[in-house]
C-alpha cells in the first residue's frame, strides 16, 4: 500500500495549528493556576464588611474602623494584583481609585448600619 505524501502547505498548516494549540493550552493552564477561588475572595470581602459592621455595632473608636478599612484595601489590592499588574497608567489609576471609593462606601455603610442596629445613631 502506497501512502500519498502530504502536500507541503498542509504540513505547514498542521505544524502552525499544533504549535498554536500547544501554546494556548499552556497559557490556559497558567491562568487557571493563578486564579484564586472566587468564593474565598468573596468571603474575605464579606469578613471585612462584617468587621466594619461590628465596629459600628459596638461603637468602636473611629481609628479601629479606619484600621479595618485599611486592611480591606490591602486585602483587595493583594487579591486583585494579577489584574492590576496588567493595567498601565491612567487605566490603573482610574480603576484603583474607583474601587477604593466603592470599598470605603461599602465599609462606611456597614459601619453606619452597625451604629443604627446598636442604637448609637
Amino acid at each position: 500500500m502506497v501512502t500519498a505524501a502530504r502536500p507541503p502547505v498542509a504540513k505547514l498548516a498542521h505544524a502552525v495549528f499544533a504549535a498554536a494549540h500547544a501554546k494556548a493550552s499552556c497559557v490556559d493552564a497558567l491562568m487557571r493556576a493563578r486564579r484564586k477561588n472566587e468564593f474565598a475572595v468573596a468571603f474575605g470581602d464579606l469578613a471585612f464588611a462584617i468587621a466594619a459592621f461590628g465596629c459600628g455595632l459596638y461603637d468602636a473608636p473611629l481609628e479601629l474602623t479606619a484600621l479595618a478599612a485599611f486592611g480591606m484595601i490591602a486585602y483587595w489590592s493583594w487579591t486583585r494584583r494579577t489584574i492590576l499588574n496588567r493595567l498601565r497608567g491612567a487605566a490603573w489609576a482610574s480603576q484603583t481609585s474607583l474601587a477604593i471609593a466603592v470599598l470605603i462606601t461599602i465599609l462606611g455603610g456597614a459601619y453606619w448600619l452597625g451604629l443604627g442596629v446598636g442604637g448609637s445613631l
